[in-house]
């Protein structure tokens, strides 16, 4: 019998061939979270998109549809609620939209973080006479009538602010029956009006600026005395100016207090609503500190004797005098008007930035607002804004 050789013959396995592998990225199934989040990203959206359109909303509907107006004599009646005070001031024309007034002085808790209203508080406002606006804000006129109503005197006359001496003359005249033109016009040139930093030159323009505009009373004993309301005015400037500490102010930013006062004239004559002051003066302060002359068209008005809103032409704007500074360096030589507190307080404290020019565009959409440029190109661009909505840029 044959046997096998006692080494065993190693294995030999053949090597069978691979099928193709083909590798597959895995992919975790699409499931509901994926489609939840992209849910919850577009809600996300909505809700930012409406709350910024619904901010703007209110906003618009906060907003007075036109610059502050004429006068308006209100009455608060002996027992009107806060509705009735607020449906009468829609109907003088004082707040432009009463049903949101009245939403915005309820201003409850739950919105109170979505717009800009007071704390919830109880208004309660005195009857009496009142001088308001037309086109005023909300909070204006809740402070205005916080403050009361008007004392019960003989009579009472209230002077603009940014008037000149003679448009002073001609408002009292109209507004103070027994005044005697003769006699207003020897008060306001009194010794008795002078200030210590007044001009030593120009006699004829001493009190030019220096008379405060306000609302004054009168008396039985004082409702014929020119000299004697002038001088309340020219007292009121003076008490102004020292609670403003003006003198000390003007030096910290390199001006006399009475060129303080010239600048806050240009300022009361050129800005249309309170936040462009400290801007409109800084442009005029840069101007300075830079040698242009400042080319404000005001002082132009002022020097030919016309006033805001008559016609100028090309010789008026080019017309050589001291006061014309679109011709002249520097300030002029006295006011151009009787500046308010607010303007006075922007010539002391200018806002900083590097402006050079302002242009009216009514800018975001704002009554009377400014447009404030360094260059000459940006202000050519901003010009072109003022010309295409007809803003008075010629």
């Amino acid at each position: 019998m044959n046997r096998q050789s006692s080494g065993s013959a190693p294995n030999i396995v053949e090597e069978q061939p691979r099928p193709d592998v083909r590798w597959v990225r895995h992919r975790p199934p699409s499931g509901p979270l994926p489609r939840w989040g992209l849910v919850a990203t577009l809600v996300l959206v909505a809700l930012i998109v409406g709350y910024r359109l619904f901010v703007g909303w209110v906003n618009d509907q906060m907003t007075p549809s036109a610059l502050p107006g004429v006068e308006v004599d209100f009455v608060i009646v002996e027992g009107w609620s806060t509705n009735d005070v607020v449906a009468s001031l829609g109907d003088a024309g004082v707040i432009d939209n009463p049903a949101m007034f009245r939403q915005w002085m309820r201003c409850p808790a739950a919105i109170r973080w979505l717009i800009d209203c007071p704390a919830e508080v109880e208004y309660s406002f005195q009857a009496g006479d009142y001088v308001l606006r037309e086109h005023l804000g909300f909070e204006v006129t809740v402070a205005l009538l916080n403050e009361g109503p008007l004392p019960e005197e003989v009579i009472r006359v209230t002077v603009p602010e940014g008037l000149t001496v003679e448009q002073t003359v001609q408002r009292l005249l109209r507004e103070m029956p027994l005044f005697e033109e003769d006699e207003l016009r020897a008060a306001m040139l009194s010794d008795r009006l002078r200030w210590e930093y007044g001009p030593t030159e120009h006699p004829d323009r001493a009190v030019e600026g220096l008379l405060f505009g306000d609302t004054y009373q009168l008396d039985e004993a004082t409702v014929a005395d020119e000299l004697g309301l002038v001088f309340r005015m020219h007292q009121q400037f003076l008490r102004v100016i020292e609670q403003l500490n003006l003198a000390a102010r003007a030096a910290e930013v390199g001006l006399t207090p009475y060129e303080a006062v010239v600048l806050a004239s240009l300022i009361e004559e050129e800005a249309l609503l309170d936040a462009d002051r400290p801007r409109i003066s800084r442009v005029i302060h840069n101007r300075l500190i830079a040698g242009w002359r400042l080319g404000i068209d005001a002082s132009s008005r002022y020097a030919v004797g016309k006033t805001a809103g008559e016609p100028m032409d090309t010789e008026d704007l080019s017309v050589v005098s001291l006061w014309n500074t679109r011709v002249v360096t520097g300030l002029p030589p006295t006011p151009i008007s009787s500046p308010g507190r607010a303007s006075l307080e922007a010539a002391l404290e200018p806002d900083p930035g590097p402006w050079m020019y302002y242009v009216r565009t009514d800018e975001g959409g704002v009554l009377g607002a400014h447009s404030f440029v360094t260059t000459s190109s940006e202000f050519k661009l901003a010009r072109r804004v003022c010309i295409e909505k007809d803003l008075g840029c010629g």
